[in-house]
């Protein structure tokens, strides 16, 4: 998932020499430098999120996988499926794969971008400004998701997130801009002003249009796009974004003031409900936002967003809380390797076995095998490989960790005579192979040049049979760590892949 920022030459860089001064950006130039060197990690999750959720051929797997890419990503969707607001009953979810199945493809891309846009503005260089508007963005999200379930809305996810990235832009440019910020800054101060015409006296454009702009760089959505545009009559659905904000904005005049009543009262006729039934819904939500926002990382707003209990007054009561509720996975530290962890392989085999009482998706069941051995075993590498039609090759078709994308190019050989390899010798029989570093006398001469250059040392493999029948293998190594390989990671290497080979011949023999 998350793309490295580009370097090179563009639309933000002076051939050979210094990038233009934010004034002669423009609007264009805005988008091309907040996708090169802003947020270009955003940029990539959400094209990734995108392609998946436009394919029709897209899956859970491809959408677990998406976000296994990233361990940061994956401990923070974990631990936003297990918050209350996702898993009211506890029942605690261990892999992407589950999170998937249990909250469904469009919850798990909500979390996914909501993640992303809250990492990606965490250094803010306007704290104050960001902190407030994300604190509004949140609440508005949440009261307007709950008007779109309360509609019958079709996937109120999608407005949850069109809502949240509303002001997209102007969380962008406070988080990014220098020299303008502070021209915008006093710009905005002037008594009476308005803002998009400050806006367009500073920028040369309005901060909608950069959410706009954004939005169809980056794939946002067509629901984001007409909410910016002020299409409600076009849309219907528009209505839930334009009445969270209004109600969000409001709100922070105190739940008792004037504007909360009218806009409560719309909102009753829209939802067709009592008025004091929506306002405890609209307090309830106040609540739930403050919670949500913690649990995506975002605890700095939670005291910024007016809650009945905390009614909104300026001074010390607007503070940002800076606490935030305990890690339920700790985010895996960049640079460093997944250790072993014994629990989690428990969580994960029952996960399996769950899934093996429904009626279990090929690809899912592998990706959830995939979790078990990195995250679960702590091995660098992993990887499913499958047998062409004629059995005559096996290549990766999934990968999982470090140098996933290279490993799983490189990964095709030999799988039939006359060629002798120990990938061939594996899917001819039935059992775990554990190759030690220096190879065993009997495997050395099974490991050609072409192998040992992918393998670079010792692995395991082991063979996934269906009806007595090799349909192709598991791969896990540590070559990127150095780290030993064990005779407990074998153990375990073998559990899982025991798990597969019985989920795989269920799975195929349900389809028959």
């Amino acid at each position: 998932m998350p793309t490295q920022p580009r370097t090179g030459a563009g639309s933000g860089d002076a051939a050979g020499g210094d990038p233009p001064a934010e004034g002669a950006l423009g609007l264009r130039g805005w988008v091309e430098r907040l996708n090169r060197q802003g947020m270009p990690v955003f940029a990539g999750t959400a094209r990734d999120l995108a392609r998946i959720s436009a394919s029709e051929g897209s899956s859970a797997a491809e959408l677990a996988r998406v976000v296994l890419q990233d361990a940061g990503m994956t401990a923070r969707v974990l631990r936003v499926a297990n918050s209350p607001l996702y898993n009211p009953g506890g029942h605690r979810i261990s892999t992407i794969s589950r999170a998937v199945v249990v909250l469904g493809f469009d919850a798990v891309r909500s979390i996914c971008l909501s993640i992303a846009v809250v990492e990606a503005i965490g250094n803010a260089r306007s704290k104050e400004r960001v902190a407030r508007q994300m604190a509004r963005s949140f609440h508005a999200a949440t009261q307007a998701r709950t008007f779109a379930a309360r509609r019958r809305d079709g996937a109120p996810e999608e407005v949850f997130i069109a809502t949240l990235l509303y002001h997209l832009g102007a969380l962008a440019f406070w988080s990014f801009s220098e020299e303008l910020a502070e021209r915008l800054e006093a710009a905005l101060e002037r008594p009476g002003v308005d803002a998009r015409r400050a806006e367009r006296e500073v920028l040369g454009f309005e901060l909608r249009q950069l959410t706009r702009e954004l939005g169809r760089e980056w794939q946002l959505g067509e629901l984001l796009e007409h909410a910016v545009d002020g299409k409600q009559d076009e849309d219907p659905r528009v209505s839930n974004i334009t009445l969270g904000h209004e109600l969000a904005a409001a709100a922070e005049q105190g739940w008792d003031a004037a504007p909360v009543a009218a806009v409560l009262e719309r909102v009753a006729e829209t939802l067709y409900l009592p008025l004091d039934q929506v306002t405890r819904l609209a307090h309830g939500n106040a609540e739930e936002a403050a919670k949500t926002a913690a649990h995506y990382g975002a605890a700095y707003v939670r005291g910024l967003i007016p809650t009945v209990r905390r009614r909104a007054q300026p001074g010390a009561g607007d503070a940002p809380e800076e606490t935030a509720p305990p890690e339920d996975v700790p985010p895996a530290a960049p640079g460093r390797f997944v250790e072993p962890d014994p629990m989690l392989q428990l969580q994960i085999l029952r996960e399996l076995s769950a899934l093996l009482e429904t009626d279990p998706d090929f690809n899912l069941l592998l990706e959830m095998v995939l979790e078990g051995l990195h995250r679960g075993i702590g091995l660098d590498r992993a990887l499913f490989a499958l047998l062409s039609a004629d059995r005559r090759t096996v290549q990766a078709r999934y990968a999982l960790g470090w140098d996933r994308a290279e490993v799983r190019s490189r990964f095709a050989f030999p799988a039939a005579p006359p060629e002798a390899n120990v990938f061939a010798h594996v899917l001819a029989g039935d059992a775990a192979l554990w190759v030690r570093d220096p190879p065993q006398i009997e495997v050395a001469p099974l490991l050609p040049p072409q192998i040992a250059a992918v393998t670079g040392g010792g692995f395991f493999t082991m063979p996934i049979v269906v009806n007595r029948r090799a349909i192709g293998l598991f791969y896990a190594d540590r070559r990127a760590s150095g780290r030993p390989l064990d005779a407990d990671a074998f153990t375990s290497f073998k559990h899982f892949g025991q798990q597969a080979n019985l989920g795989l011949s269920y799975a195929r023999g349900t389809r028959r």
